[in-house]
């Protein structure tokens, strides 16, 4: 990890901290960049506020009204599954999963849907894969179907329009994570390819969670394109650099991480491990 990289993790860090002492709440960006920042460095002293961030995350999943924000409360338990030994954890990730599974079809299939789907697949190991993975890649393939244009992208009919960027990300977060668990190699290359017309796309530069998306997406495929079987066996696009890609994002967007909301921060924060993590 470059110094100056560290350094910003660090802030962040300390922001969140900090933020969770005032405020005595958390959110899924927030409790997510810790428990990342945590098992990345190793550092006793967050041992506590993530503790604290998850007992926080447990109490106010229950209160989580909208899908958008359960598909986050379940990614992060998903995760945090892996380094608590905590019986609560692995339960509000199950009850989670199966209220969201309960919402398909999806109303708002472009935000809802496709965040509930990933964040279900994420869960899958812990939270009944065979009972959960079947009805998930059922509901992403009506989705993107539904939305996909080939050779543009994904089209939002409620909208009336091209999908946004942050659509984009979020298809193609979910689409990988499909891949991940089926190993169908039709998923990664349609991610990839609504991963290259988001190039295309207008974005706002100041949107700090889309472009923080947008960025993990491509770390994924970066990855992926870094593993030489998948290079023989899946269509890539030529010439790629999706770590660079990633790279120049958030290099644009550091310096609103270091002045905007403490999620804006832990967004940054966590796609900046993703990059880190490819080196």
């Amino acid at each position: 990890m470059q110094d100056s990289s560290a350094a910003d993790l660090d802030d962040i860090a300390a922001r969140i901290v900090d933020a969770m002492a005032r405020e005595e709440t958390t959110s899924p960006p927030a409790a997510a960049f810790l428990l990342r920042h945590y098992t990345a460095t190793g550092r006793d002293d967050l041992r506590e506020p993530l503790g604290l961030a998850l007992a926080y995350a447990l109490a106010l999943a229950d209160d989580e009204a909208g899908a958008y924000g359960r598909a986050g409360w379940l990614t992060l338990f998903a995760d945090a599954a892996a380094v608590a030994d905590d019986d609560r954890v692995v339960a509000a990730a199950r009850g989670l999963t199966t209220a969201l599974r309960g919402e398909w079809p999806s109303a708002d299939a472009l935000r809802d849907g496709v965040a509930s789907v990933d964040a279900c697949l994420h869960a899958s190991a812990i939270a009944d894969a065979a009972g959960i993975v079947p009805p998930a890649i059922e509901e992403l393939e009506r989705i993107v179907g539904a939305a996909y244009r080939p050779g543009g992208g994904l089209y939002d009919a409620a909208a009336g329009r091209q999908a946004s960027l942050v659509d984009h990300a979020r298809a193609a977060s979910a689409l990988l994570t499909a891949f991940e668990i089926t190993g169908r190699l039709p998923y990664s290359m349609l991610a990839e390819e609504l991963m290259q017309t988001s190039r295309h796309l207008p974005a706002r530069g100041d949107d700090v969670a889309a472009q923080c998306a947008a960025a993990r997406a491509l770390c994924r495929l970066a990855a992926l394109h870094g593993d030489a079987g998948y290079r023989a066996a899946a269509t890539i696009a030529s010439g790629a650099d999706y770590r660079a890609d990633a790279a120049r994002i958030l290099a644009a967007q550091a310096p609103r991480a270091r002045s905007g909301s403490a999620d804006d921060a832990a967004l940054y924060g966590v796609a900046q491990h993703d990059l880190l993590s490819l080196r």
